[in-house]
This record gives structure tokens, sequence and C-alpha cells, in this order.
């Protein structure tokens, strides 16, 4: 459904929600969900939720919204086209730095000075959320820091929170996409759409042992204490495999 050959603007995970909503709606009763429906299914408040997610949507050509017409949403470009589109161009990209093209030699891991593109979505610390901060951006690593750029984005460190594990303010932390996480495993995860890079471990919160297991983001900072969660109001983005710094 993409119109050309420009690259799809990036999606918050709660626009892709209401976009692959709309398309499954489509799909199903060949009819656009109404804002109640859309309303209803994602818990708004009010309508302004909406209507804000839409006009989002259709600015960023995802959709188009018919004036003064109900059930009329139209989708302009689906949830699947921008991860295609994603892909697609974060394979060039690497295809390109791989040095694969004509004529150029084949790429070599163990050269540090050859580099990888991945998606650069943001920064991350307490209270900020996972969002990209400029329309497909990408970052180049060290080529020695993973043996392959699929599955993993980077994120800028803001704060001191894990400081006895090494990362400070500034750094670059190259993650791996992943939903599940380990005791031990140092890991960026999503609390109520928030942000933050801890180490993550399921266990009996000492404090509250009649809550039952719960889920302890400690941080590496003898001035701050760990957090605790229900399982259930944590979403794991995933495990930081390694980062770098400039200077």
């Amino acid at each position: 459904m993409k119109k050309n050959n420009s690259p799809l603007p990036p999606l918050t995970t709660k626009e892709k929600a209401v976009l692959q909503f709309i398309e499954d709606e489509l799909l199903a009763k060949e009819v656009s969900p109404s804002y109640q429906e859309i309303c209803d299914h994602f818990g708004f408040a009010s309508y302004n939720s909406v209507q804000n997610y839409l006009k989002q949507l259709s600015s960023k050509g995802y959709v188009h919204i018919p004036q003064n017409q109900k059930r009329a949403i139209q989708i302009l470009n689906s949830v699947q086209d921008f991860k295609k589109d994603l892909v697609d161009r974060l394979n060039h990209t690497a295809e390109s730095s791989n040095g694969s093209g004509p004529g150029q030699s084949s790429y070599d891991h163990s050269d540090h000075s050859k580099v990888l593109p991945i998606p650069f979505l943001g920064r991350v610390a307490a209270g900020t959320p996972i969002e990209r901060v400029h329309e497909n951006e990408f970052i180049n690593i060290p080529a020695n820091l993973i043996k392959s750029a699929a599955n993993h984005f980077a994120l800028k460190v803001e704060g001191d929170s894990m400081i006895d594990e090494g990362i400070f303010d500034g750094d670059t932390l190259i993650v791996q996409s992943q939903k599940a996480a380990r005791d031990g495993d140092l890991i960026v995860a999503s609390v109520e759409n928030e942000a933050t890079v801890k180490k993550y471990y399921f266990k009996v919160n000492p404090d509250l042992p009649s809550s039952g297991k719960m889920i302890e983001l400690r941080p590496a900072n003898p001035r701050l204490k760990s957090m605790w969660y229900s399982p259930q109001d944590v979403e794991v983005k995933g495990l930081v495999r390694a980062l770098f710094r400039t200077y």
C-alpha cells in the first residue's frame, strides 16, 4: 500500500496498536471502527485521545480520514508496510556498510573499523519514554560489538542509576530486542510506557511477602532503591548486550 519510495515515518507503540486495531476491524467487519469502539478498546478517557492518535497517523501518511463521514477511516499504509519498510532500509544500509556491492571487499567482523547501522530509538532513563528522537534515525556502531544488526536497537543513557555497572550518562547502549529475561539480566524495561535500564529479578519482595513474586528492577547506584512491580506492569523491551561511549 506504500505510495512512494520515501521512508515511512516511525510509529510509537501506541500508534502502531491503534493502526493495527483499525486494520483488524476493517478486515473482520469490512468497515472501520467508530471513535467509541476505539475508545472502548484502549480504555481512553475521552474521544480526544482517539482524535489525537488519528491525527498523528494521518499526518504520518498511514490513514486518511474523510470529513463528516462516520466509519470511513482509510488505511494508506499498514503496520506491516512500516515493518517491511524499516527492515528493507536496515538491510539496504547494512549491505552498504558490509561492502557487499560490486567491486567491494567482503565484510570482516574482526575489522574494528567496520560499522553496523541499527535503529536509534532515543534516550532511556527513569521516567523517559522510548521514542524515536528523529524520524528514521540510525546509528553506526562498531561491528565487533555485535555479530548482526538484526533485532538490535540503540538507546542513549541519561542519568546515573547504573554507574556501578559501568553505565554512565551519555553512553550508548546496544540492546537486543527480547520480551523475556532471567534473574540478573541487564534489561531495558517499559513501565506504564516509560522506559528504564535496570537489573531484572523475579522474586518475593521481602517488605511485602504476602504479594507473592514480583519483578524487581534494581539500580546499580547505592543512592537509589529497587523498584518493585507486578509482572503485568512490566514489559521487557530487550537485553543490554554492549555499550560504547565517545569523548
